[in-house]
């Protein structure tokens, strides 16, 4: 979801565009340099509220970014839910060069190295899952829930943190999901590409078939130890999983349901 980003504030200043090459493909990239109070990129998503709140409360933060020697165990400001940039930020690469938010850091983002970080954020269990190149490096437990810090109105800053602990770096792509991936999901967009994200996400799980059985509904797909069925009234929304599902390969959704999405998960 989401429109082109914009400047915040006098941000032109500190940005450039160049050329660069992502996994030996070359690619048109932009630079950032460590952005003060007023300065940043407003990402304005225009996602729905979700999670049972007037904010969006889950969501999915996808960015290929590569930071150079000069910003290499540096704090870092990825995003910043304010969009006015006056309190802390809410995720970061740290001087310790792992990622994360209020002292947990984890995984390796390594300098010179182009890295496709991701963050998965649902704030009804108040967790954020962290991932660096497809690989989940820890799901952090988060001091607030939805309509809260981490929620988001409907713009964002990126890049940028109200007391300065930012660096410069390289950004190739940014992509914002209303709504919270699965691991799978994640670890299907894999590492950063010079033609940057995938708009669409393949986990590998197979849906095959999606019949009528009377007034019933009855869905089929290629079952496994961990894939489940999962149900929400809007993509949006919360996912449930359907009773029954785990591990199985066919779900009865009962006349007289009320109208519903339906994904695979693992």
């Amino acid at each position: 979801v989401g429109t082109a980003l914009q400047y915040f504030g006098d941000t032109a200043s500190i940005t450039a565009f160049q050329d660069a090459t992502i996994g030996g493909s070359p690619a048109k990239v932009m630079s950032f340099g460590a952005a003060t109070k007023t300065q940043g990129y407003i990402m304005t998503h225009g996602a729905s509220a979700n999670g049972g709140g007037t904010n969006v409360n889950q969501y999915t933060l996808i960015m290929d970014v590569m930071f150079p020697a000069a910003s290499d165990s540096k704090w870092r400001g990825l995003l910043q839910t304010d969009p006015s940039n006056a309190s802390d930020g809410d995720l970061f690469v740290n001087n310790g060069n792992g990622i994360g938010i209020s002292g947990q850091y984890q995984g390796k983002v390594i300098a010179e190295t182009w890295h496709r970080l991701a963050f998965a954020i649902n704030l009804n269990d108040k967790s954020v899952s962290k991932y660096i190149d497809g690989v989940l490096v820890n799901k952090q437990t988060l001091g607030s829930g939805f309509d809260a810090r981490w929620s988001s109105l409907p713009t964002a800053l990126l890049f940028t943190d109200e007391d300065g602990e930012t660096s410069g770096g390289l950004v190739n792509s940014v992509q914002i999901r209303n709504g919270t991936l699965s691991d799978a999901e994640i670890a299907a967009l894999g590492g950063a590409t010079a033609a940057g994200i995938p708009a669409a996400v393949s986990s590998g799980l197979k849906l095959n078939a999606i019949s009528a059985s009377g007034a019933n509904v009855v869905i089929t797909w290629a079952g496994a130890a961990g894939v489940k069925l999962q149900s929400s009234a809007t993509l949006g929304g919360v996912w449930a999983d359907v009773t029954g599902s785990d591990g199985a390969s066919t779900a009865t959704i009962p006349a007289g349901n009320a109208a519903a999405f339906f994904r695979l998960v693992k």
